[in-house]
């Protein structure tokens, strides 16, 4: 941009420089450029084709000031009857054409090659990316969500229909009364809304006997329905950005990651890892970038299936050179789906998902039978902490039930569940606490 402008200060002569370089095939990729590269690129083209622009010797020669700030800048462009080649091919390191940088790992001096998912889409690929979104969910993605929320809540069974909307209520007036000691209670509720949540409770307990519903299902409606609107919106957004967060939050990401692919390691491990609420794929490039060197290492499940749709999309293609096995993706409900047995797993992550699910206890119970004995880990991290999750909860609490475990109260679980056989390796932070803002919420659980 720099050296367009230096090139010439009218609008119209800016567009005939882009609308040129369109012309002549010129599709630059900048993931991996530093700018001054950018700029002897551009500079490069713009002498080469100097006379085409009608601009004059004196201003093309202010802008080749700069082609000697880096080497790279040599040849660059091929001259040839005053026009640039459209087929020359440029084959540089740093991601312009060429091989991309190898990164080593922490383990073992193991050198894995970044995928382009983890790079941020350039400007232009990404407000395309994002108008295409966009134009899927109608011009609004926050309304379009809504619509299709509805749409899918409409489209159920009547009695699940309405069974769910009573579950949304009692759970929505649980919530409110909950902080409120009995005389705020009859203070601040009046009798008539306190007699509708009950008579909601009890219509709601009789539709589940008749139907043979539970309050997991339940909550599994408002969940699925949900992530499944939303399921585009965030893959796509996740891609626009690299599938990377804030550096701080992201460090807090990869050090759960670590620990996960840590525990694959050695004679007794079984090279599995298990990501419960894997999403879109979220954390996949955070566990290949520990060190995660297979794709059949890998197991994800996810209530939403569009979530898993999206997943597979992105990250279902790689297999295992050896077996021809890749990553494995499940649309369903954790508590019930049936992962081959006891064991099975060295790691079973919960990357801000635990609170998604219904019953916190009963997956921590699950998840203690899928890890391998002695050393077998669950972790659960949130990298905004354990208050937002509070929020969330005050904001949501039919799809967040309640905030994390504190350490007291994984304590207090562990002692009362010893037939997990688990042990608290790493303290979560207390919510609002100088900690939490500085690592999020850790907790690592360990099979003794």
């Amino acid at each position: 941009a720099r050296a367009l402008l230096c090139a010439s200060q009218r609008p119209q002569q800016r567009k005939k420089i882009f609308a040129h370089f369109r012309g002549a095939g010129c599709h630059l990729c900048l993931s991996g450029l530093n700018e001054m590269f950018l700029i002897s690129l551009l500079c490069a083209i713009l002498v080469a084709r100097a006379s085409a622009f009608g601009l004059g010797r004196q201003n093309c020669w202010a802008t080749t000031s700069c082609m000697t700030s880096h080497p790279s800048a040599l040849a660059l462009a091929t001259i040839h009857n005053g026009s640039v080649h459209r087929r020359t091919k440029l084959c540089m390191s740093g991601g312009f054409g060429g091989a991309s940088p190898k990164v080593k790992n922490s383990k073992g001096g193991k050198r894995s090659q970044k995928s382009p998912s983890t790079k941020k889409m350039n400007p232009r690929d990404a407000k395309r990316a994002n108008q295409q979104l966009v134009e899927r969910y109608g011009g609004d993605i926050g309304k379009g969500t809504q619509e299709r929320i509805q749409t899918s809540l409409e489209s159920l069974e009547p009695h699940l229909r309405e069974a769910a909307e009573l579950h949304k209520a009692v759970t929505q007036f649980d919530a409110l009364i909950a902080p409120m000691t009995t005389s705020d209670r009859n203070r601040l509720i009046p009798p008539a809304q306190t007699q509708m949540a009950e008579d909601d409770r009890k219509k709601l307990k009789s539709i589940m006997e008749k139907h043979g519903l539970s309050e997991r299902e339940l909550h599994n409606v408002y969940q699925r329905i949900t992530w499944d609107a939303a399921a585009d919106a965030k893959a796509t957004q996740a891609d626009i950005v690299g599938n990377q967060m804030k550096s701080d939050l992201q460090e807090r990401i990869t050090k759960a990651c670590a620990i996960a692919v840590e525990t694959t390691e050695g004679d007794e491990a079984q090279g599995k890892v298990l990501d419960v609420g894997c999403g879109h794929g979220a954390i996949v490039r955070s566990l290949v970038d520990a060190g995660l060197s297979e794709p059949d290492m890998y197991v994800g499940i996810d209530l939403s299936a569009e979530m898993a749709k999206n997943a597979v999309n992105r990250y279902g293609s790689a297999r295992n050179g050896r077996t021809g096995k890749g990553r494995l993706f499940v649309a369903g409900d954790f508590y019930a789906h049936d992962f081959g047995g006891d064991g099975v797993f060295d790691s079973v992550i919960f990357c801000s998902a635990l609170h998604d699910l219904p019953d916190m206890e009963s997956a921590i119970s699950k998840a203690s039978s899928l890890v391998r004995s002695k050393g077998g880990k669950v972790i659960i991290v949130h990298a905004q902490g354990a208050q937002h999750v509070l929020g969330q909860n005050q904001a949501n609490p039919v799809m967040v039930r309640r905030g994390l475990p504190t350490a007291k109260e994984w304590t207090e679980m562990l002692n009362n569940h010893a037939e997990w056989g688990l042990a608290l390796d790493c303290e979560p932070a207390d919510p609002r606490s100088d900690r939490e803002e500085k690592e999020g919420y850790l907790a690592v659980l360990s099979k003794v």
